[in-house]
């Protein structure tokens, strides 16, 4: 174990495609619950399944929207670490360019 952060840009190709596609299905999800017929059901259950669907397609929209922000702070934070690994690269380049 290190004291370090590990930073694998390989596993980003693995993680963000994985969290888009979560986003997706949970819009997915949102949709089919926002348009679920409650017609077949008794008067005296149709407003508390109306009310069930309605809030369950609200959870899935916020958890669609979560999966996508966290994807777009991993791609963020990835470009942040491959620019600063190129920087202190260019920094050793120039030192030992100069010691020569």
């Amino acid at each position: 174990m290190t004291d370090g952060v590990e930073f694998n840009p390989a596993l980003l190709f693995t993680v963000i495609p994985q969290w888009r596609t979560q986003a997706s299905q949970m819009r997915s999800a949102a949709s089919s619950l926002g348009g679920a017929p409650t017609g077949g059901l008794p008067a005296s259950a149709a407003g508390a399944a109306k009310t069930f669907l309605s809030m369950w397609e609200n959870t899935t929209r916020k958890g669609s929207v979560a999966a996508d922000v966290y994807a777009d702070e991993l791609e963020s934070t990835g470009t942040s670490y491959q620019n600063i690994d190129a920087e202190i690269a260019r920094r050793m380049d120039a030192m030992g360019a100069g010691a020569r």
